[in-house]
């Protein structure tokens, strides 16, 4: 089946979204811009995605369940799961990662841990879009290993990508690479290209999506989707 996926959604945990962006109102933003399956990516944190999950189910959407993780580098890299608890779990451990530095709601944005409804359960006490203690390479290796899909964000873009923090793209197994501008990098063109929303506000939600060939929306699937994409982008 022909989907359009937009895989890169921030809700209002991350502290750089705007507080508009609940679970409720990402899926029907999404659904209204006719996307077929979204992803939750905060920075650092999964604690918003039992919410989504049952905002996706009530309203009959599929979802993937994903984090943005930090390298030490501060390349950002989106780590897709198709299940809520291996993400839950490995969320846990990413947050666990990050360097100790406290948020400063007054300067950085609030980081509400909110249920379905929209009433707030706690807080995030880290900062979340801070660096973690582990390096690209490593971080690159534990998605691999724990069976998600693993994308570096936004690769072409001036700060958080890999060619920046890094200098260079590394020759890792990458299920696909993330990139905002119209022009594809010459070292990203050995990988599955994708654009996403990077969505912080919900008019941009779907703003930017890819459209793949898939029989379902399972991290296995979609890894062979996004392999195709290669393949015809080197036609």
């Amino acid at each position: 089946m022909k989907a359009r996926i937009d895989f890169h959604i921030h809700s209002c945990l991350s502290p750089c979204a705007s507080l508009e962006m609940s679970p409720r109102a990402i899926v029907a933003r999404a659904q209204a811009a006719r996307l077929d399956c979204i992803a939750l990516t905060d920075h650092g944190c999964t604690k918003n995605l039992p919410a989504m999950h049952e905002a996706c189910a009530e309203a009959g959407m599929a979802c993937l369940y994903g984090i943005e993780a930090t390298s030490a580098e501060e390349v950002h890299v989106l780590c897709l799961f198709d299940q809520l608890q291996p993400a839950l779990e490995f969320g846990d451990w990413i947050y666990d990662s990050l360097l100790n530095f406290p948020n400063v709601p007054e300067r950085f944005g609030e980081q509400p841990i909110i249920n379905v409804d929209e009433e707030i359960l706690g807080f995030a006490d880290k900062l979340l879009f801070a660096a973690g203690s582990l390096s690209f390479f490593d971080l690159v290796d534990a998605v691999l290993e724990a069976g998600a899909l693993c994308i570096p964000s936004h690769i072409d873009r001036s700060y958080s990508g890999a060619i920046s923090q890094l200098g260079f793209l590394p020759d890792l197994p990458y299920s696909a690479l993330e990139v905002v501008g119209s022009r594809i990098p010459e070292e990203a063109k050995k990988w599955p290209v994708v654009r996403f929303s990077d969505a912080h506000e919900l008019k941009h939600i779907g703003r930017c999506f890819t459209e793949v060939d898939t029989e379902s929306f399972s991290t296995e699937h979609l890894r062979t989707a996004l392999a195709k994409l290669g393949k015809n982008k080197k036609k």
